[in-house]
């Protein structure tokens, strides 16, 4: 894993009205406020039409599935990265019978209100880059630091290990 250190410089709060785009105003903003490195904070509201995609395979390189739905949607919560003022939006939304989200695209309509706090990162540089072993573009973090993650043993194809009772201590396990 990498990681880099940094503050929050200022906060950005935004509220989106009826029938705006939220990806698309959200582009606008980072553009009109210079926000070359940020987090998306926090964010809810409603949808009457929401695009996403997600994945839908387990090996490389990734399948994505693009959908649309249009209908009344909470907004659980949008949360994400601006890296070189590209932004990479998670959202999760819902309606009485269940909940779902993915990848932030454009066509996310807003139904009633939407607002977005993002806080924009000082020294910390952030960007997107392909990594030729996996042709992914994943974020790159400078000045980082690099050192090996914890691994779980099991990942797709290979055995999964023995689950541990939960103890109902802090952690959860022995």
């Amino acid at each position: 894993m990498v990681f880099g250190t940094g503050s929050i410089r200022r906060v950005v709060v935004i509220h989106l009205d009826r029938g705006e785009d939220v990806l698309e105003s959200l582009r606008q903003i980072v553009r009109a406020e210079q926000i070359r490195n940020g987090v998306i904070l926090t964010g809810y509201g409603t949808l009457d039409r929401f695009s996403y995609h997600a994945v839908t395979t387990a090996g490389l390189p990734p399948q994505d599935r693009f959908v649309t739905v249009e209908r009344p949607l909470e907004i659980v919560g949008i949360h994400g990265v601006i890296a070189d003022g590209e932004i990479h939006a998670h959202i999760a939304v819902a309606d009485l019978e269940r909940g779902f989200g993915g990848h932030l695209e454009p066509g996310c309509r807003v139904l009633y209100l939407c607002d977005v706090v993002i806080g924009e990162v000082d020294g910390v540089d952030m960007r997107f880059e392909t990594r030729p072993e996996t042709g992914l573009r994943l974020l790159n973090v400078s000045p980082g630091h690099e050192v090996p993650g914890p691994r779980i043993d099991g990942g797709p194809g290979g055995p999964r290990p023995e689950p541990r009772p939960y103890t109902g201590r802090p952690g959860g396990h022995e």
